[in-house]
């Protein structure tokens, strides 16, 4: 009875689909030549998360087929990095400084504060949306096949909580709001997957010999290759909207670069790069994330590591090297 049921088991691995496997599988007399089934049959077929980890902008942009359902503001997403961490820096900035506010000396600061980032983005208007007003027809003449508008928000802040002379100020935050229109394709193979025309407003709020922000419209183009993906930004300075950093660009250069890989168990190195090629002076940024960690509360193990100019807004023009740990959550 053994013997027949066995050879009923092979049958079914090596011949019946997924379903009539299952069926099958349940037909089996003996409960030990169930479970083997069972398990047979969950060990051919592919990890359901596998194809979205190949695909990382599909899956954080929405750009797959199964995406075109209509959204609510509600559902929020991840746009940036969102972490909390524990950061070392060379040179604190101690007397900030721009062409137009002249400098602003600050009380005594820590090498080490807490920086935290928090960053989401929502739809203010559907894929569904565009399709009926006929507008991704227009697109389709240019190869896309998606149109989304967003809404996106990043609030990051550096706390220095190990000050105790000084209450414990927090030092800096910085606010970006923008809008984004994303022009997808819907290929889920490698190659050009997006196209997002941006606005974005950054700024620190700050008094006036500390304040700084600027405005920009950029476009932002986005590649997959298997697990590892790109993103190349272009801006333009609105003008006038950085009169109080007025030589921002000179440090800020007038794009960046993200780059992002996650390996086959779920670790993320990403770096973010800017230059400008006439001053030489950019920042360069490098993370690694673990994946989600009990250990950790379901948040992942993060470092960070950077070095140039612009860590924050009011350190534009301020020289220094980073290193941070901590947690983060989100992709």
């Amino acid at each position: 009875m053994r013997s027949s049921a066995a050879l009923a088991l092979l049958l079914v691995v090596g011949t019946a689909g997924a379903d009539d496997g299952l069926a099958d599988c349940a037909q089996l007399p003996n409960a030990d030549d169930r479970l083997a089934c069972y398990d047979k049959l969950a060990n051919r077929q592919p990890p359901p998360e596998e194809t979205s980890r190949t695909a990382y902008l599909t899956r954080s942009w929405r750009l797959g087929p199964n995406d075109a359902g209509v959204r609510r503001m509600a559902d929020i997403t991840t746009y940036r990095p969102n972490y909390i961490l524990l950061r070392y820096t060379s040179r604190p900035n101690l007397e900030p400084r721009s062409p137009s506010t002249g400098r602003a000396p600050l009380t005594d600061l820590n090498k080490a504060e807490i920086e935290a980032q928090a960053s989401f983005k929502t739809e203010l208007m559907s894929r569904a949306a565009f399709e009926e007003l006929h507008l991704t027809r227009a697109a389709s003449v240019f190869g896309f096949d998606s149109m989304r508008l967003w809404f996106a928000y990043t609030q990051a802040f550096g706390w220095q909580t190990f000050n105790h002379g000084q209450s414990r100020p927090i030092r800096e935050t910085d606010y970006e709001p923008e809008l984004i229109l994303t022009l997808g394709r819907g290929n889920t193979g490698n190659g050009f997957k997006l196209l997002n025309l941006g606005f974005s407003h950054q700024s620190n709020g700050l008094d006036q010999l500390e304040h700084r922000g600027w405005s920009r419209l950029y476009a932002q183009g986005g590649w997959d290759w298997q697990r590892f993906s790109l993103l190349a930004r272009v801006w333009h300075v609105v003008n006038e909207s950085d009169d109080d950093n007025p030589n921002i660009r000179r440090f800020m250069g007038s794009g960046d670069v993200v780059m992002r890989y996650e390996s086959a168990g779920g670790y993320v190195t990403s770096s973010l790069l800017r230059h400008n090629f006439a001053t030489g002076r950019g920042l360069a940024q490098l993370d690694w994330a673990t994946p989600v960690s009990r250990a950790f509360g379901g948040l992942k193990f993060h470092l960070q590591a950077s070095t140039g100019y612009g860590q924050t807004l009011l350190d534009y023009n301020h020289r220094q090297w980073t290193a941070g740990v901590g947690v983060s959550f989100g992709d």
